[in-house]
């Protein structure tokens, strides 16, 4: 199978519902700064995949008015899948010998214009203007990629990659928007013909496609900026009038957009007013026996290993109070169920319960996408009880949690529960069920090894106790209110974490070398690809790792999830939210022979340098120590770029080592301080906020208090800027250490 078709194959596997290529060529008229060449100077592709809107999810949502955005808030769900499919493609494609640069689905990083980007909410690459490149459909007057198999109903990814692939045609069929002007008649914001500057015309693939040139800062009142569409809008907007009534009369939810809502492609578009004020899209309808559907959606259920399923029809809700499912699906027929019991009597981290909501979630929107594919309506972010149901259907358990697919689809009434997984423990299955669950590395120690670490670490580093920060109270966009607080620094006991651990099992996760060699340096000058693989690396390992404690307290040992487990990692600034910085996990790391320490703090693998990321599972099972790395490791013999290139200095001249076992390593010597004033603040713009346009650079001062933090961050004019900052890490990013597998 040739490259091209082996991508495809890949990508549908992964859940895309289109795939299409386009050459680099097709992208000669987009910016540099946002092009595939700017991101990635040895770009021949863009590889764009969509995921469709689920029908209902579109008709119902936005109801009564556009903040009610409701089921239509299941394109969070799908933004986490094509991320997920981004990053698989590109690490797919890696391997290969192709580097390849994943991009967010959402990626938009910059409000403002950047140098000579004079373009608001300029995203690295527009991934709408990218898919018609790759022949998937034609922009309409609203601006949106109209696709002709689901009109507007689609959110999409794109991937850069060298591999020079078959490009797909450029859409050549019937045109996909015939002016209709729903989009115009129904905009909430009047964006349409309100502070129009003219008709935006643009070229891909020798195509020209004419809409309006509207005011971001108009059309994003409500959809990025919260503010509430009953208020008075006024004649102009821009980021001061946004800022003012923020202050004003602060935030009130999001939207679903309008111009999507209402629009279809004439050859798809029908209406039934009863059901939906927005036009309905045509499904053509297959019909499969309840039998045949109750399969499929048993084959996902096992495919995300649920711990339980119950599918029923509406007679069991009919004697039911306060549970109507047709409420949320006017023609709904059957409901189902699904539960995953949340492990009891361990501590459950964050990143256990989010990987948890991520597979019901996933579940149930795959569930819904098989189902519509038959022509049924589905739906899986309705807003019904979900605990209520699971009660109805007799699926309610300690500790559980819940999620309902609505459909119009008869499908034979069953109760199903996941029967557990047993193996016979031992260090080579368990490292078989790591690595099939998607870990790169695989890793053991011992309570007693980590013990001795313990002891030797307090020796050594005896003066590390407290550390100022500061938290923001305010909304995503509003100055800072900063609250100051001391956290404590201590390295933590296994015991902490399990009352009677036994051994640590440590999985690594590597992201794209590419996310980090075009990191600043290349014409887009842009940190936003890094930012993304750091938050998606930790989803996926918290996935990875969730399944493998599940496994384990599936055979009657106990486990959990850390992804920090000696308690001593700071944060970083991430716009999806603070993300534990990427010193965290490492003495796990070296403890399970996975890496050594680098002079900077962070783990190296002889695999991959810095370039990935680490989760432990503390666990009662037995399991062997693990052979620590030989040698020194690479940094007592490199010229130490790390340290010069630090924007805040917060490497330290001084040198320790840490003897484990007899082996030497380095003991890194970080200014906290220093390093949270780059990294978790954004006060030094070489580490990210001068790729946004911010003229943020200001010197770590000689007393480190919270107050001083808190003092700096509010002394700064970050506008709306502030929710979305990127922070890419100096040090990691001229780190020469690259390991074995380019």
């Amino acid at each position: 199978m040739d490259l091209t078709s082996q991508v495809r194959k890949e990508a549908y596997r992964l859940g895309a519902d289109l795939v299409g290529i386009a050459p680099v060529e097709r992208f000669q008229k987009a910016p540099l700064r946002m092009s595939p060449q700017g991101l990635l100077p040895e770009a021949q592709s863009v590889i764009v995949v969509a995921i469709h809107h689920p029908d209902a999810a579109v008709e119902l949502g936005g109801e009564p008015g556009p903040h009610e955005a409701g089921p239509y808030n299941i394109q969070g769900i799908m933004n986490w899948l094509l991320d997920d499919i981004s990053f698989s493609l590109a690490c797919f494609l890696e391997k290969k010998g192709y580097p390849s640069l994943p991009l967010a689905a959402s990626n938009i990083w910059r409000y403002k214009g950047y140098k000579d980007l004079q373009v608001d909410f300029a995203p690295d690459l527009a991934h709408r203007y990218a898919a018609v490149a790759a022949g998937l459909g034609e922009i309409g007057w609203n601006g949106l990629l109209l696709t002709p198999q689901f009109g507007p109903r689609q959110r999409v990814v794109s991937v850069i990659t060298t591999a020079c692939l078959q490009p797909s045609p450029m859409y050549d069929g019937v045109p996909l928007c015939d002016h209709c002007f729903a989009c115009v008649k129904n905009c909430p914001t009047d964006a349409f013909r309100k502070e129009v500057s003219g008709i935006c015309e643009i070229e891909i693939g020798g195509k020209k496609f004419r809409f309006p040139e509207t005011n971001k800062w108009r059309c994003a009142w409500a959809e990025n900026f919260c503010l509430n569409l009953q208020l008075p809008l006024p004649e102009k907007i821009n980021e001061e009038v946004i800022l003012k009534h923020l202050e004003k009369y602060g935030w009130r939810a999001g939207e679903e957009g309008y111009c999507l809502k209402f629009c279809m492609v004439p050859e798809k578009r029908w209406f039934d007013h009863s059901y939906s004020r927005s036009p309905r899209r045509k499904r053509e309808k297959l019909e499969k026996k309840p039998e045949q559907l109750l399969q499929k959606i048993k084959a996902i259920f096992h495919s995300y290993r649920l711990g339980a399923l119950a599918v029923n029809n509406l007679d069991v809700f009919q004697r039911k109070d306060l549970v109507h499912p047709e409420y949320h699906l006017p023609d709904a027929v059957s409901v189902i169920s699904l539960g995953l019991r949340l492990p009891q009597g361990v501590e459950k981290s964050k990143e256990w319960e989010t990987a948890c909501y991520r597979r019901l979630a996933y579940a149930g929107f795959q569930m819904s996408r098989v189902l519509e594919s038959y022509g049924y309506s589905a739906l899986s972010s309705s807003r019904i009880d979900s605990v209520l149901v699971a009660s109805c259907c007799g699926l309610l358990q300690p500790g559980g949690e819940y999620l309902t697919v609505l459909t119009s689809a008869e499908i034979k009434p069953a109760v199903i529960r996941r029967k557990s997984e047993k193996f016979k423990l031992s260090p080579d299955s368990l490292r078989k069920i790591c690595y099939r669950f998607g870990a790169d590395r695989v890793g053991f120690f011992s309570s007693n090894r980590y013990q001795k670490f313990f002891q030797a670490f307090q020796k050594l580093a005896s003066d590390w106790k407290e550390r100022p920060a500061v938290t923001d109270r305010a909304f995503l966009y509003c100055p800072y209110s900063p609250r100051m607080e001391t956290e404590k620094l201590r390295l933590k006991d296994l015991t902490e974490h399990l009352p009677q651990p036994r051994s640590v099992i440590v999985l690594s996760l590597h992201f794209p070398h590419a996310s980090l060699d075009t990191c600043k340096t290349t014409p887009a000058e842009t940190t936003g690809p890094f930012a993304f693989v750091q938050c998606e690396t930790l989803l996926k390992l918290g996935d990875i790792a969730s399944l493998v404690a599940e496994v384990l307290l599936e055979n009657g040992y106990q486990a959990t999830v850390t992804f920090d487990l000696t308690g001593l990692a700071s944060l970083t600034c991430n716009p999806r939210h603070l993300i534990v910085d990427m010193r965290a996990n490492l003495w796990p790391a070296v403890l399970s022979g996975l890496a050594w320490p680098g002079l900077h703090g962070h783990p190296l693998s002889p695999e991959y340098g810095v370039r990935q990321r680490f989760v432990a599972l503390v666990t009662d099972a037995v399991l062997p120590d693990d052979n620590l790395l030989p040698g020194e490791g690479p940094c007592f013999s490199c010229c130490q770029p790390c340290r010069k290139h630090c924007p805040t200095e917060a490497i330290k001249q001084t040198t320790k080592t840490i003897s484990i076992e007899g082996k030497k390593f380095l003991l890194p010597e970080i200014d906290d301080f220093a390093c949270d004033w780059a990294k978790r603040y954004c006060l030094a713009g070489k580490e990210g906020s001068a790729y946004l346009g911010l003229d943020v650079n200001l010197p770590v001062p000689e007393e480190k208090s919270a107050q001083q933090i808190a003092e700096a961050v509010s002394t700064v004019r970050w506008g709306v800027q502030k929710r979305l900052l990127n922070i890419a890490e100096e040090c990691l990013r001229v780190c020469p250490y690259h390991g074995e597998k380019e």
